[in-house]
């Protein structure tokens, strides 16, 4: 017989909501902490201490505070190395909870009779910043509705709540005095905060701040303005759609083509729709992570930034873990038919994909390579996983709490020396490396590469949520190039390079390492001429 969980928190519905949201948040907090000098945090509503352990782990002096003295004495108990408190955030005696550069509040907020009152104690105790996620109905005008709640350590303290929509969440936060409020721009890959064919988006994650943020991770939210009278008789429906359709078609054309192909996603999961990216290249976008977040604008823009402005016609491109192709597409274009692109893809399904782009695009310059490229020569198992996150297919089982079923599938992997060799290959001006933790192998394969008098920048995902499932370190990607004399930058909004800081303990991003002889003449500062 299996144990049963310690209590609500750790059931395995309630372990998959916390990690999806971790994985989530971890970029903008390190990003927060590392830009806004953030040190001290308040986890209100902790629990029983999972969040308040995860911002020690980022680095943050952390205070953790619940409204029940049974959550807290088990939250000390588990980590005894934490602060934790009593304290009801409806009570007044909360203003006297202290000031911090970072209040974390998740899943909370929904739980209270007076949110807008919660929300002012937020304010009260908040020097910088507010994280704030909740429940919310789905709709932007502000609005709550009253509803009951079980006994139980994870739900209100009075068997009553008010379950504000984002609207009303958005419009408290200004009305609190907060100056500035965001939404987080790739929301957890989990059902509660996904638009499913069952539910409509249940959870969102905003941010507050006093100061303007400029992050590609944050979109910024403007206060709602409901400008309806509630005792107004509503016009005839014809005349309602009528409005709607009108109010479509004033739209801009790249607004109007994003709305119909994600309601047609939605309409018609299995069929992909056409888009066209913002380089021309057209794309079938299809109902997984990267087809939304491409239907919204909001595919890795920084990262697409960097790559349009470093590319240049001519180039050779390795585009290692390419899935279904943006940056072969991307790449492809820049550089011509006097470039090359080799595209390795193992996994039958996103390879093709990856040719049906290819094929539409017309692009005469892409050889597509039906492998993985590993530390040594020879066959491996590759795990497919089913549904929505087609992107974190690999070559070791991925994190538990990556949704969908995994299947697996007999590929072929090459060290890149051994590939470069056989195929004449002696020059490489530029890799993106993505193979969900297996970059360290990827390189480890590559000696002769970085041996040579003129070697490739690489832009690689470094991120410890899919190198711990290979059982090391993103930290070790960073040291092995600085080893091999490369330099490491992170990406600005408009595409710049700002020297990364290679002491962190953990890395959640896309980076990128350049040789020092590039860097000494100035590539990386020097690129306001290069393709726009």
């Amino acid at each position: 017989m299996s144990a049963l969980p310690r209590s609500v928190f750790d059931t395995a519905e309630a372990l998959q909501i916390v990690r999806a949201r971790q994985e989530a948040v971890r970029p903008l907090l390190e990003a927060l902490r590392r830009d806004l000098s953030l040190q001290t945090a308040a986890d209100v509503g902790c629990g029983v201490g999972h969040f308040s352990a995860f911002l020690r782990e980022l680095g943050f002096d952390v205070v953790g505070i619940d409204g029940r003295e049974q959550n807290v004495s088990e939250a000390t108990a588990r980590y005894p190395g934490i602060e934790f408190r009593q304290g009801n955030i409806e009570d007044e005696s909360f203003r006297g909870a202290g000031s911090f550069d970072l209040v974390f509040c998740m899943g909370l907020l929904y739980h209270l009779e007076n949110p807008l009152l919660g929300i002012r104690r937020l304010h009260i105790i908040t020097r910088t910043c507010l994280l704030l996620e909740s429940m919310c109905l789905p709709d932007e005008s502000p609005w709550m509705q009253l509803r009951e709640e079980p006994r139980c350590n994870n739900q209100s303290l009075t068997d009553i709540a008010f379950y504000p929509s984002e609207g009303c969440i958005t419009k408290m936060l200004y009305r609190a005095g907060y100056s500035y409020v965001y939404r987080l721009a790739t929301l957890p890959q989990h059902d509660d905060f996904l638009e499913t064919t069952s539910h409509k988006r249940r959870r969102t994650i905003l941010l507050a701040s006093a100061r303007p943020l400029h992050s590609s991770l944050l979109t910024s939210l403007e206060e709602p303005r409901d400008p309806v009278d509630p005792w107004e008789k509503l016009p005839p429906r014809s005349e309602l759609v009528a409005r709607h359709v009108v109010h479509f078609l004033q739209r801009p054309f790249d607004e109007k083509s994003r709305s119909i192909a994600s309601r047609w996603l939605r309409l018609f999961p299995r069929i992909p729709v056409p888009v066209r990216l913002p380089f021309g290249a057209w794309w079938l976008a299809r109902n997984d992570y990267t087809g939304n977040v491409i239907l919204r604008g909001e595919f890795e823009n920084s990262e697409y930034a960097f790559v349009s402005r470093f590319l240049q016609p001519g180039m050779v491109v390795l585009d290692i873990g390419a899935h279904h192709g943006f940056y072969t597409l991307l790449a492809s274009k820049i550089v011509g038919l006097p470039g090359k692109v080799f595209a390795f893809e193992p996994s039958p399904r996103e390879r093709g994909a990856l040719s049906r782009h290819i094929a539409l695009n017309r692009c005469r310059n892409v050889t597509v390579e039906a492998l993985a490229v590993g530390s040594t020569n020879g066959s491996g198992n590759l795990f497919l996983v089913q549904g929505f996150q087609t992107g974190c297919n690999s070559l070791r089982p991925p994190a538990p709490d990556v949704p969908g079923a995994l299947s697996s599938t007999e590929i072929q992997v090459v060290r890149l020396d051994d590939w470069l060799e056989k195929n004449q290959i002696d020059h490489i001006d530029f890799i993106k490396l993505d193979v969900e933790g297996g970059e360290i192998e990827v390189l480890n394969g590559a000696q002769r590469l970085f041996l040579r008098r003129s070697r490739p920048v690489i832009l690689v995902e470094v991120q410890d949520i899919r190198t711990q499932q290979w059982g090391y370190p993103a930290k070790e990607i960073v040291t092995h190039l600085q080893q091999k004399n490369y330099q490491w930058f992170r990406i600005t909004d408009d595409g710049s390079l700002v020297p990364l800081d290679t002491t962190a303990d953990h890395f959640e991003g896309n980076y990128v390492a350049m040789p020092k002889e590039s860097a000494r003449h100035g590539f990386h500062t020097n690129m306001s001429d290069a393709h726009p």
